[in-house]
């Protein structure tokens, strides 16, 4: 089984690779103007497509309501790297992801981090107070943002690390919804921390969208553990 997942995980990194090399002076110019960023995404859509394709994913989408038309925050578990790709899937075009500052340190993918997407220094409440400043400029300019709120992809997946709190008062802040999505099978698919890739049909739900125009700051946890609560539950019925 071992060997069959490398065999797996050396394609995908084949095509990982090549693609995005083919795609990245598109990127370059698309992400070299803020009124372009938008087409940057329209190309990550077509990118996160084509390596479903390429790698045998096939995509199921459980039934949702209606993304909303504005800016919104999407929350997600967070069990595996390929978790951003499938984003690219159905996120809006104006959109932007908001995580880890090592991301940005890639070579080449960094680009990203640098232009349209936000890097939150974790390791500094300055410049974590910086990134959720920027995530705001970002929300009024009518993007939104997806935040993994477990902050890392954990051992014990597909099992709920606790979720901290800023992806919730950014929403509350912002007075803009929630969208919850539940990714049931992607640790399945590419592992954390191995080696290993195994093309399966990717599971994943959009759940109803929550409003927040009508919390306020002390209700911070309480929207927290509301959305862990659906996310959790969604995995225990995991129909994967």
């Amino acid at each position: 089984m071992k060997l069959k997942g490398r065999i797996g995980a050396t394609w995908f990194v084949f095509w990982f690779a090549i693609s995005f090399l083919f795609l990245y002076p598109f990127f370059a110019l698309f992400l070299s103007k803020e009124d372009w960023y938008p087409k940057a995404n329209k190309l990550r859509k077509a990118w996160a497509w084509f390596l479903m394709i390429i790698n045998f994913i096939k995509v199921n989408k459980f039934k949702n309501a209606n993304l909303p038309s504005g800016p919104a925050i999407y929350i997600s578990n967070h069990s595996s790297y390929i978790d951003i790709i499938a984003f690219g899937l159905f996120f809006p075009e104006k959109g932007c992801f908001m995580a880890k500052k090592e991301l940005a340190k890639i070579p080449m993918f960094g680009i990203f981090f640098r232009t349209i997407d936000i890097a939150v220094d974790r390791s500094s409440a300055i410049g974590s107070h910086k990134s959720f400043v920027k995530a705001t400029e970002r929300i009024k300019a009518g993007y939104s943002i997806v935040i993994f709120p477990e902050g890392t992809i954990w051992k014990f997946a597909p099992k709920l690390k606790p979720f901290k709190n800023g992806a919730f008062k950014l929403a509350i802040d912002n007075a803009v919804p929630i969208v919850p999505v539940t990714f049931y099978n992607n640790y399945n698919i590419l592992p954390d921390e191995k080696f290993e890739f195994y093309p399966q049909r990717m599971l994943y739900k959009i759940h109803r969208v929550e409003a927040t125009n009508h919390l306020k700051g002390e209700d911070v946890n309480g929207l927290r553990d509301k959305i862990f609560a659906i996310i959790e539950k969604e995995l225990n019925q995991n129909p994967a």
